[in-house]
């Protein structure tokens, strides 16, 4: 008799949206996916129940994947207000709560090439240690390495690091936010605030007036050439990323490869195949032929993070 399935609820509380399936998580499995805007409930809780409402699917528990600091709360606390929304008398359900680049993390060794595009470089080493450079409001690294078959995430503070400018205009651009700040770390550039910050200074300093644009829009003017200060802006962006994914590597050893995960590098993915970008992850002095064989890859899945909470489930239950 083959194995029966064991289903359970799923869901990804992101920056702004919020995403929910139904699983097998033995299989990780991907069912009933829905996505809807963060705005749509007044929480967290009244989300999830709506969404076990209206699925044909009886889940022997669920698994929540949020974002660091994300409006969520404590495991036993949103167990008792389900099973309370929901009447579910004395039903204990279990539920999982995990960070969303723990969950990522988790789900890697499990992704296929559909998931997976390769920015550049050759095939890393399978059994090596690899990384993930999570941007979006924030810049999350993850590593992994593998003990007898079995991975492991190791979350780190890398983002936390202090920038380093090479050039005279990003001294410049440094010394500028300075003002704001007594202490500039990578986190406040490779961020969806800091290339809007960049793209504002830069229009300050052509004389244009400042006006302010969400980080994807600043992308999309500057691959399709409608704006010179966005394309330098981004620039500047896929330089910053290419040398802190060249430190990331040095760091941990990550010779499986770099991964790279939000919507800013999906959006630019054409400007981080460019061979400028390989060029500024490899330029480290005479660790430059080391890095020459460590591989870039950019995770476009978008239920990764769920089969990541699926694979904590499975962890958590056994």
């Amino acid at each position: 008799m083959g194995k029966l399935a064991r289903q359970a609820i799923v869901a990804e509380i992101g920056e702004t949206h919020t995403r929910l399936a139904v699983t097998d998580y033995d299989r990780l499995s991907i069912d009933h996916y829905v996505q809807f805007d963060n705005q749509a409930f007044s929480c967290v809780t009244d989300a999830l129940a709506a969404y076990i409402r209206s699925t044909p699917v009886a889940a022997c528990a669920i698994g929540v994947a949020v974002i660091n600091g994300g409006p969520i709360s404590h495991e036993e606390d949103l167990q008792y207000v389900l099973a309370k929304e929901l009447d579910w008398g004395r039903s204990r359900t279990p539920v999982v709560t995990v960070e969303t680049l723990d969950a990522l993390a988790l789900a890697l060794p499990h992704l296929t090439s559909h998931d997976i595009r390769v920015i550049s470089g050759q095939q890393g080493d399978a059994a090596a240690p690899r990384a993930i450079i999570s941007m979006g409001q924030a810049l999350g690294v993850t590593s992994l390495t593998s003990t007898d078959a079995t991975w492991s995430a190791h979350r780190t503070y890398a983002g936390g690091i202090s920038f380093a400018p090479h050039t005279r205009g990003e001294f410049d651009l440094l010394e500028r936010i300075r003002c704001d700040t007594d202490y500039v770390s990578v986190e406040n550039l490779l961020s969806d605030a800091g290339l809007c910050h960049v793209y504002e200074l830069l229009l300050e300093s052509a004389g244009q007036a400042v006006r302010g644009l969400p980080a994807l829009s600043i992308i999309d003017a500057a691959l399709n050439g409608s704006d010179r200060v966005a394309a330098k802006a981004v620039d500047y962006f896929a330089t910053w990323l290419a040398r802190f994914a060249g430190d990331v590597a040095l760091l941990y050893d990550a010779r499986g490869g770099i991964y790279l995960w939000g919507a800013n590098p999906r959006r630019m993915e054409r400007r981080l195949k460019l061979e400028v970008f390989r060029a500024a992850f490899e330029a480290k002095g005479r660790r430059s032929s080391w890095l020459a064989q460590v591989p870039i890859f950019l995770i476009r899945s978008d239920d990764a993070i769920l089969k990541g909470a699926a694979v904590a489930l499975a962890r958590r239950l056994g």
